[in-house]
């Protein structure tokens, strides 16, 4: 996998780019490595000391300003892919359009290999059929019933009521017609 030979730091690629680029050797590498803290022994200091150590005495090793672009870039890369669950979303569309593509393809098949029509009654008709399948269809609106005197213990189906509905008390309503209300102002660009 390419990940397990991804450079993951700036350091690195900076290390590497001067091997590339023959700015240092092999040995140069290690020699430049050996410092004070090469053989960091630990036996014998107190444990406070020896995390405080670890904490703050780090060598610093040199960066080129292209090694950190070119890290910001990976970055970006990784931050600008879509979360799973929306890629997977995206991905059902997809099927479902592939789906109703094909399904248009065999309907269309059959339109032309019919004797009977003509041309233009074939081409309308095959229209007809791609404009129903590509049209996109409005939600239906949900009708708030408040639960009063009638409604009150109704089970099923209120009177009167078509499409989607929502079973409501007064205060849960109000509530709602707050809740878009506020939407509506944040989407203008209201004061809070």
């Amino acid at each position: 996998r390419q990940a397990d030979y991804d450079l993951a730091t700036p350091e690195a690629m900076t290390m590497v780019r001067d091997l590339v680029n023959r700015k240092t050797t092999k040995d140069g590498l290690i020699d430049k490595h050996f410092n004070r803290r090469a053989f960091n022994e630990t036996e014998g200091l107190p444990e406070w000391f020896v995390d405080d150590e670890s904490l703050h005495s780090k060598t610093s090793l040199p960066v080129s300003k292209e090694a950190v672009r070119m890290m910001r870039e990976k970055l970006k890369a990784l931050d600008a892919r879509p979360i799973k669950k929306v890629a997977e979303a995206m991905a059902r569309k997809k099927m479902r359009a592939a789906k109703n593509i094909a399904k248009i393809h065999k309907k269309a098949e059959s339109v032309i290999a019919n004797d009977e029509m003509t041309e233009a009654e074939k081409a309308r008709s095959i229209n007809r059929m791609v404009n129903r399948a590509t049209k996109a269809k409005p939600k239906e609106k949900v009708t708030l019933v408040v639960a009063r005197n009638g409604n009150r213990g109704v089970q099923g189906r209120p009177k009167g009521v078509k499409g989607r509905y929502r079973m409501v008390d007064p205060r849960m309503k109000a509530d709602l017609r707050a809740v878009k209300a506020r939407e509506k102002r944040k989407k203008k660009g209201g004061r809070r």
